[in-house]
Parts: structure tokens; sequence; C-alpha cells
């Protein structure tokens, strides 16, 4: 009763997030808050039904806390050192439109989970409702954000969906699995870092339209 309980509020504080990152235009605000939710995400193996092993559990949550809270909002940081504009821009949908959509959205997911036969799936319901709100506001971050750091924000949150979803298998998929997704992510933030500083050395802007100018 007590992991559920705990599991629930972690899922809240997850949501909250993913509003946070909706309503901020400000790029420090938006690593901050995909930096909350990667420590969010790290604590939810402890939170499992189907502990994967103390050993296993151990050193999935150091891992992930490390790379998500840790590694990758610091390598996001660094790509704004000399970066003037660190607030978007010309973003597609205002913030409290984005909002309006995240509070839609996750309205849907706890809606669908709740009506879903989950007796026999190995994820609970706050995993599935967390992460099909998580992807689609992840996704909706792509979309509308128009600097090349505010979709890599957006990509780490899709990415923190399937990373909720993986959880539910932790006991019956290898380590070095899931360690190989996490190396994976911070190796792909650490090149669109270095992405980042070219980008602004040859524009003078992070903005996504000057990935155009790069081809030609």
């Amino acid at each position: 009763m007590l992991k559920t309980n705990l599991l629930a509020w972690v899922s809240l504080s997850i949501v909250v997030c993913n509003l946070y990152l909706l309503g901020t235009g400000r790029l420090t605000a938006m690593i901050r808050g995909v930096a909350a939710q990667g420590l969010l995400l790290s604590v939810l193996p402890l939170l499992l039904p189907d502990s994967p092993g103390a050993v296993h559990t151990v050193i999935l949550v150091a891992m992930s806390a490390a790379i998500k809270g840790i590694a990758i909002p610091k390598f996001l940081f660094r790509a704004l050192r000399g970066v003037e504009a660190t607030r978007e821009t010309n973003v597609a949908v205002g913030p409290s439109l984005s909002v309006s959509f995240g509070l839609l959205v996750t309205a849907f997911a706890f809606y669908a989970a709740h009506n879903l036969n989950l007796s026999s799936a190995l994820v609970s319901p706050y995993h599935v409702s967390s992460a099909i709100a998580t992807a689609a506001i992840g996704l909706f971050l792509i979309v509308t954000r128009r600097s090349v750091v505010g979709q890599v924000i957006g990509y780490l949150v899709f990415e923190n969906s399937a990373f909720i979803l993986g959880l539910s298998i932790a006991a019956f998929q290898p380590l070095l699995i899931e360690l190989g997704v996490l190396l994976d992510m911070l190796v792909g933030v650490f090149i669109m870092v270095i992405a980042v500083h070219y980008i602004h050395a040859e524009h003078d802007t992070i903005a996504i339209e000057s990935l155009e100018r790069l081809v030609r």
C-alpha cells in the first residue's frame, strides 16, 4: 500500500513537471524541469511491484539519477554558455494554450488507463497514465519549440515516457540493456551540445531554422 501511494505521488509529480515545461519559456527553467523529472524517474525502480533485485535496483536508481538528473542537465546548461537568447521565441503555441493542452492530455491519459484492463499486465495504471501523458507532451514540445535546446528537451521528455514503461519489465530484462539505453541518451545529448555550439558560432543563434542553413 505504501509503495502504491508513493507511486501515485511520484506519477503526479512527473505530470507537474510536464506542465511546468509547457508553461515556461526560459530554457534554463526547462532544463531544471527536465532535471527534476529525471530525478523523479530514478525513484520509480524502488516502487516497482515486481522488484528486479536489490543490486539491479540500486544500480538502475544510481545510474538514472546520475545521467538523467545530473549529467544531461549539466551538458544542456553548458550548451547555453555564451548564448544570449536563453528564452523560447516565436513558439507555435503560447504558454496558456500549451498548459491547457497538457491538462487535457493528462486527463485523457488517466481516464484511458483507468478504463484499460491491466489485471494481467506488468504495468500499473500509474505507469500507463504518466507514460501516455509524458509521450504526448514530449512530442508537443518537439513540434512547438523553435530552439535546438528546446527540441532536445522535448526529445528527452518523450524518451522519459519510454523509460517509465520500460521499468515495468525491468525485472525481466538484463541490466546492461537498461544502462546501454541511458548511455545512448547521454552520448546523444553530448553530440547535440556540440551541434548547438557550432550552430551558434556559425549563425549567432540556436533557432531551429539555422539547421536548414547548415546544409546549404
